[in-house]
């Protein structure tokens, strides 16, 4: 069996993916976005339970999905999804001494993300999450 390519270009494409980041946020370090990514990962996995999370770290890029899922605490309790706007500042508040996600983070790093996934697969899973999902990929 050959490696599948998503796993051969991992780290090429998740190295585009900070690059592209940087630019649209507008930030000058890869650890400043590695630090903007991580944040908002942990913000839309905060609202998954155990199932959600795995089936929609199915539909991510290699390592964007493996951020997704590290240091993961199934037992969390979960937060309601809100309105799309008070997002951004939960994503500054993890690792906020670190964190210098601008405004309109989310809506950014939602399309790079996005943009790198099989739409299809993607709307099947956001189909199969609660109610606010979708919205906060928007």
């Amino acid at each position: 069996m050959t490696v599948p390519q998503d796993y051969m270009l991992a780290q090429q494409r998740f190295d585009a993916l900070l690059v592209e980041l940087m630019e649209r946020l507008d930030l000058t370090t890869r650890h400043q976005v590695y630090a903007v990514l991580f944040g908002f990962l942990r913000v839309f996995r905060r609202r998954l339970d155990a199932n959600q999370v795995l089936v929609f770290a199915g539909v991510l890029p290699a390592i964007v999905a493996a951020i997704f899922v590290r240091d993961w605490d199934p037992g969390q309790q979960k937060l309601p999804f809100a309105d799309p706007s008070s997002y951004d500042e939960e994503i500054r508040d993890v690792r906020r001494d670190h964190n210098l996600a601008p405004a309109d983070a989310r809506r950014i790093v939602a399309a790079s993300i996005r943009s790198r996934c099989d739409k299809a697969a993607f709307a099947a899973a956001l189909s199969r999450l609660p109610a606010g999902a979708a919205a906060f990929w928007e």
